[in-house]
């Protein structure tokens, strides 16, 4: 498990993609969108933080096709969505790498952009692009679905920010990467966070106690942290709530 713990550090990645990441994004984005990128690694959601830039955007790109595919047979055509390969990131990287089209270049830079609104939102990319093409599909009068760079209006994003805080109030939402398990705790900064986003889940609710229970029983939230956080009487009912 240590060389999952391992994945957390940046310097560690950027050596393994160093390559990748000098030869596509430094050539491609602009650098007033690159200078977000330090900010949006705290940020972003939590499953994405052990990824450099270039491996959440291909992340995006994966979320993008499975939404996309799924849209497509609802307001389109079952059977052919299929079979359809919206966007194919490895093809885009090996067409950068030969300086690009416009067009590889726009869908490129706009899967970029689009993920750094969801990581800026601190959203798993299924959700916010699901959102993002129901949105846009209110207004949609064509005949083909909407390409990347037409999922992040300001109008779209608003209704997005909106809808997201609907749904953390509706539901609850966990890391499923194994760095946050609690057997693999180290103390890191991202996982630090990822506790306070389940302390945050928690105390929003009706019943607190109930929600770190399951927490702490699904092995996301260390007990100590839990008796730290909580009153002697909540920490009294807390208990009650663990098998």
């Amino acid at each position: 498990m240590s060389s999952i713990i391992l994945a957390f550090s940046t310097e560690i990645d950027a050596e393994r993609t160093h390559t990748l990441e000098s030869d596509y994004f430094c050539q491609f984005i602009d650098k007033d969108i690159l200078e977000h990128e330090r900010e949006l690694f705290t940020r972003k959601w939590f499953d994405y933080r052990h990824m450099t830039v270039l491996q959440a955007t291909g992340a995006y790109i994966e979320a993008y096709n499975r939404v996309y595919k799924r849209i497509y047979a609802q307001e389109y055509d079952r059977q052919r969505a299929e079979y359809i390969a919206p966007l194919n990131f490895e093809g885009m990287l090996g067409d950068l790498k030969r300086n690009g089209t416009p067009k590889t270049k726009r869908k490129f830079v706009g899967c970029w952009r689009g993920r750094q609104i969801a990581d800026w939102l601190c959203m798993p990319y299924d959700i916010y692009i699901d959102l993002a093409f129901t949105y846009r599909m209110r207004w949609w009068k064509q005949n083909t679905m909407p390409q990347p760079t037409q999922l992040y209006s300001e109008a779209i994003v608003e209704k997005i920010v909106e809808r997201w805080e609907e749904l953390k109030g509706s539901n609850i939402y966990v890391a499923e990467h194994p760095a946050y398990l609690v057997q693999n705790y180290q103390g890191l900064p991202h996982q630090n966070d990822y506790h306070e986003w389940l302390f945050a889940q928690a105390m929003s609710r009706m019943n607190p106690p109930a929600y770190l229970a399951d927490f702490v029983q699904a092995h996301h939230l260390p007990i100590d942290k839990v008796r730290a956080r909580l009153s002697p009487e909540q920490f009294e009912v807390f208990e009650r709530y663990l098998e």
